[in-house]
C-alpha cells in the first residue's frame, strides 16, 4: 500500500496502471488528516484513519466545432469499516477544480466549480424544479471564502460541466474533485 495525505494523478502514470507488480497488488491509501494533529487521532476501532480512494468519474465530452467540455459524474471511495466500495455521486462533491492546460507538473487552478447540497434539495435542483441546493451551496461558499457572489457569476460556478474548452489533440486537462468529507482525487484526461 502507498500511504499519503493526498495524491496527484501522475502517481498512476506510466506503463503499469493496474498496480499489479508481479505477485503484489498495490493500492493507494489516503490517510486521515487527523493523523497530523496531536490529540485528534480517533481511538475508536471503527474510526477510519485510512481511506482507499478511487478516481473521480469524469467524462470529456466532444461538443463539435473544435470545442469540448468536462463533465463530473461522481467519485468512488473504499469504506474499510464496511469493506465495500461506495459510490459518491455528484451531490456528495463539494467542489472541483480544473487545469485545462496541464503540463504534468504544477496543477494551476484555472476554473473552480461548487456543487453539492442536501440530497433531497439537490435532487430537486437536478430535476430543474428548485434552486434550494444551489442557494445553500452559495451561502456556504460565501461564508467560507468571505466573498459575495452575484447570481450571474454564481450560476457559472455552480455546475458539474465545465465551460467550453478548445479541442487540441494531445492536450492534457487535470481535474481535482473534493468530496464534502474532504476526500480528494485528481485525474488527468488527454484529448485524443
Amino acid at each position: 500500500m502507498i500511504l499519503g495525505f493526498s495524491f496527484e494523478d501522475s502517481i498512476e502514470s506510466g506503463e503499469n496502471k493496474d498496480y499489479n507488480f508481479g505477485t503484489f497488488q498495490v493500492s493507494k491509501v489516503r490517510m486521515s488528516d487527523d493523523l497530523l494533529q496531536d490529540g485528534l487521532l480517533k481511538k475508536d476501532k471503527k474510526a477510519g484513519s485510512f481511506i482507499i480512494i478511487g478516481e473521480p468519474d469524469i467524462s470529456l465530452v466532444n461538443d463539435g466545432d473544435g470545442k469540448c467540455h468536462v463533465e463530473i459524474n461522481g467519485m468512488d471511495m473504499y469504506d474499510p469499516i464496511q469493506d465495500e466500495v461506495k459510490a459518491r455521486n455528484v451531490n456528495d462533491i463539494a467542489y472541483w477544480e480544473m487545469d485545462d492546460n496541464y503540463t504534468g507538473g504544477l496543477f494551476k487552478v484555472r476554473s473552480i466549480h461548487f456543487c453539492g447540497g442536501d440530497k433531497k434539495d439537490f435532487s430537486a435542483w437536478r430535476k430543474g424544479l428548485d434552486t434550494v441546493a444551489k442557494d445553500l451551496a452559495k451561502k456556504k461558499a460565501e461564508r467560507t471564502l468571505r466573498l459575495e457572489f452575484n447570481d450571474e457569476i454564481w450560476d457559472t460556478l455552480y455546475d458539474f460541466r465545465s465551460e467550453p474548452i478548445d479541442y487540441e489533440k494531445g492536450k492534457k486537462i487535470a481535474v481535482r474533485v473534493v468530496s464534502q468529507f474532504g476526500e480528494e482525487s485528481t485525474k488527468v484526461l488527454t484529448m485524443d
